[in-house]
């Protein structure tokens, strides 16, 4: 017989709720600007910091064109009222990775619900809320899960809104109601929207709903009906409002064949494993995996419709990032499918909550728990400022032309010149195809840069003014200097 929520189940997960909130806050918020801005959030930035949303439409057209602007709208509001300083521009992401943690909650109390108590026990043990509270605290101090949360980009937005989206569809599969088949419609456009890679999940979902109907064919499984019918619709539907953004993605294939995506290497065989350890972290994977199997084994035995769908969840974006890798581009990277995590917390919890001892689950979580914590604490770590020095160094020796070139780091450097410069210095992309007289006095080099430009760059400006770990900034030779040969 299955049991109801239980008094002591709620008091006991909202006490592990709202620790799992401020462990979660405290990892994604403690020192967010100690670290400059990577590439890629410097361009996030440009497609953000501009004077009007205008501005903002037309840069990340330009830019990140294939998807809506979404997240870089929200980021101009954000800058307006905080202004973009490291830790300002990370905070907008890091308060979506804190609210999601309350969402990953309420996706864990539908899941369970779903199944129904995980397990049976005479001593009040085995409270879906409680489960669900475990999943929280497991999403709140998950390596994936704060990285994302702790960088100036548009993944947390995008995972945030993927946990509403399944929320709905769980919801419509249960209840019904309009409003949660529009959530659903409306969610699933704008996750999407978002970004591309949230598309995995919905076809995961898809998937799922495929099974269903066979298994109903089959005589298994849940029952079908009007909702099932109701929510294939809501699906459609989204799909629908995404017409737009279907319009607009020839722009991302142009990214392609510009060589967008070149930094990404051609995945191994066994890629799509080693992702999930580099994302959670070497010395607590073996943990998380063996307690997802435990999770997965018990959840197919007793609900096997619930576990179909996080099984889906957890492998169909990693296989279809390995398959599009060799047919299409290496894409493979844990962030295009950071939303996997989610549903491999879940299944963890549940294997937790299997284990016939309380002091065995305590041991287990706590394991998991510190263990996460030290690794996500290892990138919490101050940084230096080499960007910052670099454009620095660079202005000091820029000359009356007040001009600089940069490379890769083009919107990086833009970036680390200094507010009140920027209008008055000229930023010059290279390599530089432009008239002699119009090149930049120095320019500022880093790794990212092939060799074979490094060696190009080099010839024309072979004077190195500083270096700050492995940046540099080169000059071309002071034709008015006796001790330099001009060219």
């Amino acid at each position: 017989m299955k049991r109801n929520f239980l008094p002591g189940g709620r008091r006991q997960a909202g006490a592990l709720l709202l620790m799992a909130i401020a462990v979660g806050a405290v990892l994604r918020f403690f020192r967010l600007g100690a670290r400059e801005l990577s590439i890629d959030e410097s361009l996030s930035w440009a497609e953000s910091a501009g004077r009007s949303v205008a501005d903002v439409l037309r840069v990340q057209h330009q830019l990140d064109s294939g998807k809506f602007p979404i997240y870089e709208l929200a980021q101009h509001g954000w800058i307006q009222i905080f202004g973009e300083s490291e830790a300002a521009l990370r905070a907008l992401p890091a308060l979506i990775g804190s609210l999601s943690i309350v969402l990953v909650f309420i996706l864990g109390v539908e899941v369970l619900r779903t199944t129904g108590p995980v397990r049976e026990t005479g001593n009040g043990g085995g409270s879906i809320n409680v489960v669900a509270a475990m999943c929280a605290i497991l999403f709140a101090v998950g390596l994936p899960s704060v990285e994302i949360a702790r960088q100036a980009r548009m993944y947390s937005m995008m995972q945030a809104w993927i946990l509403v989206q399944m929320i709905f569809l769980l919801r419509a599969r249960r209840l019904g109601g309009l409003a949660n088949y529009s959530g659903l419609t409306v969610f699933s456009a704008i996750a999407v929207a978002t970004n591309f890679t949230a598309a995995l999940v919905i076809a995961a979902e898809a998937l799922w709903l495929v099974y269903l109907r066979l298994a109903h064919a089959r005589g298994e499984g849940e029952a079908e009906g009007s909702a099932s019918w109701a929510t294939e619709i809501a699906f459609v539907a989204s799909m629908l409002l995404l017409l737009p953004f279907l319009a607009v993605l020839r722009y991302g294939v142009e990214g392609v064949k510009r060589g967008d995506y070149e930094w990404i290497r051609p995945p191994g065989a066994w890629e799509p494993l080693a992702t999930f350890e580099n994302g959670l972290g070497s010395w607590v994977f073996p943990l998380f995996g063996i307690f997802t199997m435990l999770g997965a084994i018990r959840l197919w035995r007793s609900h096997r419709d619930a576990a179909v769908l996080l099984i889906l969840w957890i492998a169909l974006p990693p296989i279809v990032l390995f398959a599009g890798s060799y047919l299409v581009v290496p894409m493979l990277v844990t962030r295009y499918m950071i939303s996997s995590f989610v549903p491999l917390f879940i299944l963890t919890a549940i294997g937790i909550e299997y284990l016939p001892r309380r002091n065995y689950r305590a041991a287990a979580i706590v394991a998991i728990v510190s263990l996460s914590i030290l690794r996500v604490s290892s990138e919490m770590r101050p940084g230096d400022h080499r960007w910052r020095d670099a454009c620095e160094t660079a202005l000091a020796n820029a000359g009356s032309q007040r001009s600089i070139g940069a490379c890769h780091e083009y919107y990086l450097v833009s970036y680390y010149i200094p507010a009140a410069q920027r209008d008055s210095v000229k930023l010059v992309r290279i390599p530089f195809h432009g008239a002699e007289s119009e090149a930049p006095r120095v320019v500022i080099v880093s790794p990212t840069v092939a060799p074979a430009e490094i060696a190009e760059i080099r010839r024309e400006y072979p004077l190195v003014v500083a270096r700050f770990r492995n940046v540099l900034v080169v000059s071309r030779p002071d034709a008015s200097d006796p001790n330099v040969p001009s060219f």
